[in-house]
């Protein structure tokens, strides 16, 4: 009888554990982005409150890179059922992966990662590139796409 091959079944666990903490921050930050988009009230698609774009940063810093897709599939999920078409839920699902994959490594790169806030200087640089240069990534994507699938009217 022979044994199992140790790196397979390691494969095995490592997928399905991926593909639960996929699954899971769909299901979060879908939950999180229906209830924020409760107070939209220019455009059913727009709203100050945004907890997805903290949700994601924290999925990616916390879980790694490869949760990527839980983030694409809940932002895409969030916006085709609200207001948009399949294109510009696309386009806006886009942007929220690339700015929390961005911000995440911007974070990890030059703030100190996951230990970003414990000084002062990492939480101005976590201000300046999460919040600012990341952010402007989706906000860029997300009007674009409204704006050309002819939803921002």
């Amino acid at each position: 009888m022979s044994s199992p091959n140790l790196k397979l079944v390691w494969n095995s666990i490592r997928t399905s554990n991926t593909l639960r903490q996929i699954l899971g921050l769909i299901i979060v930050y879908f939950l999180a982005c229906k209830l924020a988009l409760r107070l939209a009230i220019v455009h059913p698609s727009a709203t100050a409150v945004w907890p997805g774009t903290g949700i994601a940063l924290a999925a990616i810093l916390l879980l790694g890179y490869h949760v990527w897709p839980g983030i694409f599939l809940g932002s895409f999920a969030v916006n085709l059922t609200t207001a948009g078409s399949i294109l510009s839920s696309f386009g806006i699902a886009s942007g929220n992966t690339l700015e929390a994959l961005l911000g995440a490594y911007l974070v990890s790169k030059f703030a100190n990662g996951r230990k970003v806030l414990d000084r002062a200087e990492g939480i101005f640089k976590f201000f300046l590139l999460a919040c600012v240069v990341a952010t402007t990534v989706s906000a860029i994507l997300g009007t674009a796409s409204l704006f050309l699938t002819g939803f921002s009217r």
